[in-house]
């Protein structure tokens, strides 16, 4: 394989590679600054009358349940029902959030951007078809 800097001006040859090492480290970086904000992301939902509430981890890990005082007003399988769909809500506000990280930091198109979005939503769906084992 022919290299292209050996065949240019040792100037050009090397204002190329610091070019090429900037793009390099300003990606390393946005990469780092997307994972570290994608590891502290959470999500809140409610459902729809605002009896269920809950809050997801960056894991899609329900963390904090709030039920309202008109649970007890309802059936316990409508209850039931209510927060499985509250949680799978609070798992896809997490999703879409993700992706606005991703977009903010190394661009969702970007190979980087792709390869953090895969990785995070492979995530989730392991953790949606462990709850549904």
């Amino acid at each position: 394989m022919d290299n292209p800097l050996l065949s240019m001006d040792p100037e050009d040859a090397l204002r190329r590679l610091e070019d090429w090492k900037a793009r390099a480290e300003a990606l390393a970086q946005g990469t780092a600054a997307a994972s570290e904000r994608l590891q502290a992301l959470t999500a809140t939902a409610s459902d729809d009358n605002e009896t269920v509430r809950i809050t997801v981890d960056a894991e899609g890990l329900m963390v904090e349940i709030h039920l309202s005082s008109r649970v007890q007003k309802q059936s316990a399988h409508f209850t039931e029902a209510s927060v499985m769909e509250t949680y799978r809500k609070a798992q896809e506000q997490l999703k879409e959030a993700a992706a606005e990280v991703v977009a903010e930091t190394v661009g969702a198109d970007s190979a980087a951007g792709r390869a953090l979005l895969a990785g995070f939503e492979r995530r989730l769906a392991r953790l949606a078809e462990a709850e549904r084992d």
